[in-house]
């Protein structure tokens, strides 16, 4: 029966079996946020934007993929082919989104991508005051960023677009946790559709694991109280608002979902996520539960040397997503003994893959 049950669960996603392929345009940023691996590992970071043979390549396996999201550890703006990328998943009948900074969002980009018909724009803050955020988001300049979204939302409104939903993340850390009520009235001011409060949720040193505002022992984060008056102006605002927990708790799958998502970095390897495919390295070293440690980069294969399809069917990308696959039926089996008072299902879990069992995005942060 549970074989069964894991080849249901793998019927569910065929066709456009991907719900999402991310793919790093580029490593190179303008800015040195204080939080960003670029700037933690700059003596062995790579400035690399992704070729376009390999975009070429990714994009054959786009006829099965829903969404593409144009995003990595660098800014996507910098790519000079980032506007051929988006038509060309456009073409393919996928959804398109990327991240910025905000800072290169000129008139010219925003008329370009509302002539693409964009799907999804993101634009990243630290804070609701210029001093705080540019103290996070070295490079920034704040009033900056806030008129290119201004500019961008009046340009959407003349040409009566629905498209693209515009979203603010504001990375919660504990410098900037007091502005998040005043980056709700920001962003409502702004006129966008969403604000996400993101945590700081990959950490390389020691300082940028003390940045983080949520806890991982098991105690109520202290930011708690600012999190709560964020959502009440929020819901008098009418602005949708979408927080990420303050509290860990395990979860059969994480939010990048490797059953259904995979990264490609900017050197063209596969990886199921950003955070298991540093560009240019061979280990992925990080933060977690105050350790410092290290893993291997989790990579199955080269886009520039095998079809992305066969690179997913690969035994070992195989192995790694069944992992995952049988921790959701697994979790649905005791669900569903416990509706029907059954004791007949094992409450023993299925571990999680090695390289993820020490990452904060399992824990739902």
């Amino acid at each position: 029966m549970f074989g069964h049950l894991v080849e249901w669960v793998k019927e569910q996603v065929r066709g456009r079996q991907f719900e999402a392929v991310q793919i790093e345009v580029t490593s190179r940023c303008i800015q040195r946020c204080v939080m960003c691996p670029r700037v933690a590992l700059a003596d062995r970071w790579p400035e690399l934007d992704l070729p376009w043979e390999a975009f070429q390549r990714s994009a054959r396996a786009f006829h099965r993929t829903k969404f593409v999201y144009l995003q990595g550890w660098g800014e996507p703006l910098l790519h000079p082919r980032l506007y051929d990328m988006i038509a060309l998943a456009k073409d393919a009948g996928c959804r398109v989104g990327f991240t910025s900074n905000g800072m290169l969002l000129d008139l010219l980009a925003g008329k370009r991508l509302l002539a693409l018909d964009l799907d999804l724009l993101a634009i990243s803050i630290a804070g609701a005051t210029r001093r705080t955020h540019e103290s996070i988001r070295v490079g920034s300049d704040f009033p900056t960023v806030l008129d290119n979204v201004r500019r961008f939302l009046i340009l959407k409104a003349k040409q009566r677009s629905r498209k693209p939903k515009v979203e603010i993340f504001f990375l919660m850390t504990k410098t900037n946790m007091a502005e998040l009520p005043q980056a709700v009235d920001l962003a409502a001011s702004l006129g966008v559709d969403e604000l996400v409060a993101t945590n700081l949720d990959y950490a390389v040193t020691p300082e940028h694991d003390d940045l983080k505002a949520f806890s991982w022992k098991p105690q109520k984060s202290p930011f708690v109280w600012f999190l709560e008056e964020a959502r009440k102006r929020a819901q008098r605002a009418g602005l949708s608002f979408r927080p990420y927990p303050l509290d860990p708790e395990e979860a059969a799958v994480c939010e990048a979902n490797p059953t259904k998502i995979l990264f490609i970095s900017c050197d063209g390897w596969v990886s199921p996520c950003n955070y298991m495919g540093l560009p240019g390295r061979s280990d992925v070293p990080r933060r977690f539960g105050g350790l410092s440690l290290t893993v291997p980069r989790l990579r199955f294969g080269n886009v520039l040397d095998q079809e992305l399809l066969e690179i997913w069917e690969s035994p070992a990308y195989r192995a790694f997503r069944r992992q995952f696959e049988e921790r959701l039926v697994g979790n649905l089996m005791r669900a569903l003994s416990a509706t029907v008072g059954s004791g007949s299902v094992s409450n023993q879990k299925v571990p999680p893959p090695e390289p993820c069992r020490t990452c904060y995005k399992l824990y739902g942060l």
